[in-house]
């Protein structure tokens, strides 16, 4: 899977492993790993039982540790990384 964090840090990775195992049905595997993070943009690697979760658990409204309000948002996912190493070589796109 792949989006944008606005403050990519390891602070991230605890959240996504929190809000995943949140949402993701009990038997289903909730790691979280950290492909490659470029800017605001990321790619992380979850088992494919828990896309739908992931997706459900990731779009949402955070404040970061800083105290400034943040969104976390998923943009695409891909059955291999060719894929979102592409995605994240791509610049991103005002708006989304």
């Amino acid at each position: 899977m792949a989006g944008e964090p606005s403050v990519p840090s390891p602070w991230w990775e605890g959240i996504l492993v929190d809000r995943l195992r949140l949402v993701a049905p009990n038997d289903a595997p909730t790691r979280v790993r950290w492909i490659r993070r470029e800017g605001g943009r990321a790619i992380v690697e979850v088992d494919h039982r828990v896309v739908p979760a992931a997706r459900q658990a990731w779009n949402i409204d955070l404040v970061a540790p800083s105290g400034r309000p943040v969104r976390l948002s998923t943009r695409r996912s891909w059955g291999t990384l060719r894929g979102a190493k592409a995605w994240l070589r791509t610049p991103p796109t005002s708006g989304r």
